[in-house]
């Protein structure tokens, strides 16, 4: 399985220490996210690693030339001005190739094998009468100002955002919906970039929202139980650091040889 690491956003609501440090360098617990996130998903099915860039983009690479691991270090793609989640993608399809692509963010810890995750792509098929999903996202309840909202057949119809001041439904749900957060983690059909704008930024959620009016399917795993934090603000970093303290077979997991 191949994965995409979107780590090229500034990182603002993490300064000042984003002023120096590319976010996904941002160290947890002393290790460089990035480092704790390779070591997370090579141990779990993940063969071949990519990542964009763009602030402090020259840090990064510095980091992956000095940090070892040659035979799995990441594939680079540079962002002159940024693409958003979705354009990135568009601008890394040189790295998809023919099977599912598993998306992560760079600030996202979740204890989420990405096989089950893969496992429930797959097992999605025909669901919702749309054919197989162009895309199944990792999803959990949680409070907050930005919600996909979910079918009672677990696919995606729309979205609920007072952050982005949206709401809107891609298809007529059978029920009322369930309002759910993304987590940041996704697989994403290689069918899907033909359903993608070809240039510019864009964010995915909006893309696939189109894709779902025209007829796609996007379907969702409950991952709620997950262990889930996020290096998104000072604030939030401490807390993963607290709750990856008080789990030691957790951080294990996350801590690469040598760290």
């Amino acid at each position: 399985m191949k994965a995409f690491i979107l780590a090229a956003g500034r990182g603002a609501r993490l300064a000042p220490l984003t002023d120096a440090v590319p976010k996904i360098l941002a160290p947890v617990l002393g290790v460089p996210m990035l480092e704790r996130l390779r070591c997370w998903l090579l141990g779990h099915g993940v063969t071949a690693l990519a990542l964009n860039t763009h602030h402090l983009a020259e840090a990064v690479v510095g980091h992956l030339e000095h940090s070892g691991g040659a035979a799995h270090a990441p594939r680079i793609f540079h962002e002159p001005s940024l693409l958003g989640t979705g354009g990135a993608l568009v601008h890394a399809a040189a790295f998809w190739g023919g099977d599912p692509l598993l998306v992560w963010n760079g600030d996202i810890l979740c204890d989420l094998d990405p096989r089950h995750l893969l496992q429930a792509h797959r097992s999605h098929g025909g669901i919702g009468g749309g054919g197989p999903p162009l895309a199944t996202l990792a999803v959990r309840e949680r409070q907050g100002d930005s919600h996909l909202l979910v079918d009672r057949d677990g696919t995606v119809c729309g979205i609920d955002s007072a952050r982005r001041g949206i709401r809107r439904l891609a298809k007529t749900p059978a029920a009322e919906p369930r309002k759910m957060a993304f987590t940041g983690i996704s697989i994403l059909a290689p069918e899907l970039p033909r359903r993608l704008p070809r240039q510019g930024a864009f964010d995915i959620i909006d893309a696939l929202l189109d894709a779902i009016a025209d007829g796609g399917t996007v379907a969702t795993l409950d991952v709620g139980a997950a262990f889930y934090g996020t290096t998104g603000s000072p604030e939030k970093l401490a807390k993963l650091e607290r709750g990856l303290s008080a789990r030691p077979e957790l951080l294990a997991a996350w801590t690469p040889r040598g760290h």
